[in-house]
């Protein structure tokens, strides 16, 4: 049994790999200095077999969980296709919740330090700049497939205008700012680029007039998007139009921008049973099938497909693995093979959330039909949508957990528990992948350039010093020394912060 100890950096993008404490041989075809994990993980079972001429190995893996989580996963389908053998220890690493509270200590320590210029507005606009770098989830779909209705759940809150037909004809940004019981903001921009009105309360109704406006090209709203928190990232859930209804036609261009291969968005496609349109047929064969092949694990993971309005089948619909089975055989007659498939329900989601607000929004036949689909929902396990999810390890304990929570505190009166009903919609396991993929990719590449930041007015503030060095030998000799004493504990100060910064970025 070959040894293997991997040790992977997701903030520096380095790897180490021995095998039996040799390092890859020259020749190796595993060269992953300088590329993420997911890039470069889904060939090493089988460049471990080739190189090394044996299937059992023991594998160590120095990172963090949801990497190992990655690595463990693909070992594992591989042994179920093969002869592979394989053992797994876990060395952990520092998480990315463990890095931004350094990251602030530094920079007050920074602020509080002997350089003024370090105290420059630039500078602590430079920070909170990096600090709140915007994370884009792009929901898309060729066809009525309840894409706004899936927003909507997401925020808990009727927002974005939604009919059976398409609908979405301009495109909303929404970020969030996480102030709770804050109404949305918004500016509305026309065909021009530039802005045309100004919302402090952004409501449905203001939606729809603003949707049906020709001369209305993109909104920008703020405000709480619940399932996730500023402190990660800033999450901005981007609502396109669908490929049909699309009237400017730069919309066209933002969407492929946001499809390519070269976009760091997290995609999330929306699509139902009655799949198979042209407009569905061009989408996922020419721009998102494109897409998924470059980059490896990542360039997959940033595609959720989401199969809605699932809630409306009965157990002479068949069961619902043969029916995903058939989807993931469509997906690859388009060349999209093994797609993260999520079943869900968005339209109870939501409107279990609204009735949780006092029946916000609602009126006595949605009640109805809620109570109806809840109880449905909670009865029939087909219809359990989180166990169907493709989620790792953590994300379901996660989902689970609060299943197990839910369940504990119901208090057992007569209507149904709209707290499991709410999970067992899959909108929750839809947040749940989202929140892991901000962690597993946004959050590292959000302190590294935190860190760059800091790191570079740092290197500002010794190449002053040095220039401030040469000076203090032309003054004359009574004021020479102390100048110099005071430069050198600049610098030593300098070399302090400088260490712990670096520090930060190691595992």
């Amino acid at each position: 049994m070959k040894k293997v100890f991997i040790k992977y950096n997701p903030y520096k993008l380095e790897t180490e790999i021995t095998v039996d404490g040799k390092r890859l041989t020259e020749n190796s075809r595993l060269r992953a200095d300088g590329s993420r994990l997911q890039e470069w993980v889904e060939e090493l079972p089988e460049i471990l077999k080739e190189e090394y001429n044996d299937i059992d190995f023991d594998i160590t893996f120095h990172g963090t969980k949801l990497d190992y989580e990655d690595l463990t996963g693909v070992f594992c389908e591989t042994t179920e296709r093969s002869e592979l053998t394989t053992k797994f220890c876990h060395k952990p690493a520092k998480e990315t919740f463990d890095k931004e509270g350094l990251i602030d200590e530094v920079f007050r320590k920074i602020q509080a330090g002997p350089f003024d210029e370090l105290r420059d507005e630039m500078i602590i606009k430079a920070f909170e700049h990096a600090k709140s770098s915007d994370f884009e989830v792009c929901v898309v779909s060729a066809m009525s497939a309840g894409k706004s209705t899936l927003i909507n759940a997401m925020l808990g809150k009727k927002l974005i205008p939604t009919k059976q037909e398409a609908c979405t004809a301009i495109i909303t940004r929404i970020k969030d700012c996480s102030q709770k019981d804050m109404p949305f903001k918004a500016e509305v921009y026309g065909k021009d680029r530039c802005l045309i009105e100004v919302h402090e309360n952004l409501t449905r109704l203001t939606m729809e007039r603003l949707n049906a406006d020709e001369n209305v090209s993109e909104i920008r709203a703020a405000g709480n998007i619940p399932f996730v928190t500023s402190e990660d990232v800033s999450l901005v859930l981007i609502d396109t139009p669908t490929v049909n209804s699309s009237r400017d036609p730069n919309h066209r261009k933002i969407q492929s921008e946001l499809l390519s291969k070269h976009s760091k968005s997290l995609m999330l496609y929306i699509m139902t049973t009655e799949f198979g349109t042209d407009d569905d047929n061009k989408l996922l064969a020419r721009v998102v099938a494109d897409s998924m092949k470059v980059g490896g694990k990542q360039s997959k993971d940033r595609f959720i497909f989401v199969v809605n309005k699932l809630d409306g089948r009965n157990k002479e619909d068949g069961d619902l693995n043969e029916i995903l089975k058939h989807i993931r055989s469509y997906l690859k007659t388009h060349g999209i093979a093994n797609p993260h498939l999520f079943p869900a329900a968005a339209l109870p989601a939501l409107n279990i959330r609204l009735m949780k607000k006092n029946g916000a929004e609602m009126d006595e036949e949605d009640i109805d039909e809620t109570e109806t689909r809840i109880r449905k929902l909670n009865r029939s396990e087909n219809l359990h949508f989180e166990n169907y999810a493709p989620l790792p390890p953590s994300a379901r304990a996660e989902i689970n957990a609060q299943l197990h929570e839910a369940a504990w505190n119901w208090d057992g009166r007569d209507i149904e528990n709209p707290d499991t009903a709410l999970i067992h919609t899959g909108v929750m396991s839809i947040e749940a992948a989202i929140r892991q993929y901000v962690q597993k990719y946004a959050k590292p590449a959000k302190i590294k350039n935190l860190v760059d930041t800091l790191a570079h007015k740092l290197e500002d503030a010794r190449y002053f010093g040095k220039i401030k060095h040469q000076l203090t030998s032309e003054i004359n000799e009574n004021k020479h020394e102390e100048h110099i004493r005071e430069l050198e504990h600049k610098l030593e100060w300098l070399d302090a912060i400088t260490a712990q910064l670096g520090s930060i970025l190691e595992i």
